[in-house]
């Protein structure tokens, strides 16, 4: 954790409007973060996406997780009217590539940690050949089927597994994608990223699927993952170590997230890693989700963190990725500002920012 930014009475107020769905509203802007945040001098402003956002604010700072055209279109004039200030959290155009399956991982190819993506692919056509495009991708089963796009609606988290061949063509109306499914222990660990701080949290997932599952001709071909129960944590190591000793060090947590951010040009984020243990491959970690601004509130001592990355952007301290969305038009980022700058939109439409 970073060193506690300046007391709130040496601190000047800033105003973060965030443009979130409802139900993120609720699983990130919650009492706590509100209140910790007015104690540091910073005032959190719900933005109204049925408003033209140049009739609202003013704002220091916005944050957001919109997918509507036109709120994109909102951003895209705002960076327009005050090109080379850092408004906005994060750029619609680096955001673009988590909305997608088919891209949302091609940027673990180019990290240097020891991390990868499981086989996987795309399933664009609905007349696609099922053994072909298995046989392409040299996928071996079960497999999970994720829709392709990541829209923020209930169609989009809908997956299933699917244990055998007979299991995929009912899958092919929609675009999808195919991954191999990796036994992994039954842990999933969720790496939430705010700026340059990562946080790991071991969370419970999808069970191990054993060989005869895939065997069994009288069982489903495939099954969506609500129906498959969650199963708890596995227990302590015979040897009686604690549950968490299996936790990944934190500073390979860090060098991942590291890269994640570097290859994204994102600061808020999170990712999904996997370890599959095997006498064949030994340990292997595997990232098979990314998701922009995550429901922060299972991180736990997100409200510091959060407040913390705003007034570090606020202030001017906030170091950027070295990389940008491309074609974004909101590459507001890419001048760093000298510490204590910090100047935003506030001072802009008032006429008080200095040269």
């Amino acid at each position: 954790m970073a060193p506690e930014l300046s007391s709130p009475s040496s601190s000047p107020r800033y105003t973060v409007g965030y443009a979130l769905l409802p139900e993120k509203v609720s699983s990130v802007v919650r009492p706590s973060l509100v209140a910790l945040a007015a104690d540091r001098g910073v005032r959190l402003v719900a933005v109204d996406v049925s408003r033209p956002l140049a009739e609202q604010g003013p704002f220091d700072l916005l944050v957001h997780k919109m997918y509507d055209r036109g709120w994109r279109a909102q951003l895209e004039e705002l960076a327009a009217r005050h090109p080379g200030v850092p408004v906005v959290v994060d750029s619609p155009g680096a955001i673009d590539r988590l909305l997608d399956r088919a891209t949302m991982l091609d940027v673990v190819s180019g990290l240097r940690a020891p991390v990868s993506v499981p086989p996987q692919v795309v399933v664009s056509d609905a007349a696609a050949d099922a053994d072909e495009l298995l046989a392409r991708a040299a996928l071996r089963f079960p497999l999970i089927a994720k829709p392709l796009a990541v829209d923020g609606s209930a169609e989009s988290h809908d997956m299933r597994l699917v244990y055998r061949r007979d299991g995929v063509l009912p899958l092919l109306r929609a675009p999808l994608v195919l991954q191999e499914f990796v036994n992994h222990g039954g842990v999933l660990f969720k790496v939430y990223v705010v700026g340059d701080r990562a946080t790991c949290v071991r969370r419970s997932s999808l069970p191990d699927v054993p060989a005869h599952r895939l065997l069994d001709l009288d069982a489903e071909p495939s099954v969506p993952f609500a129906n498959i129960s969650n199963q708890p944590l596995p227990p302590p190591d015979d040897d009686g170590g604690a549950a968490d000793d299996d936790t990944p060090a934190a500073g390979f947590v860090d060098e991942v997230a590291r890269g994640l951010r570097r290859g994204l040009g994102l600061h808020l984020f999170n990712f999904d890693m996997i370890r599959e243990r095997s006498e064949e491959h030994g340990d292997r970690y595997f990232i098979i989700d990314i998701n922009y601004f995550p429901g922060y509130a299972k991180m736990p001592g997100y409200e510091a963190a959060l407040t913390d990355f705003f007034l570090e952007m606020l202030r001017g301290t906030r170091p950027v990725p070295e990389q940008l969305g491309p074609g974004s038009g909101l590459d507001m980022e890419a001048r760093k500002l000298e510490p204590g700058l910090g100047i935003g939109l506030r001072e802009l439409e008032s006429g008080r920012a200095q040269a």
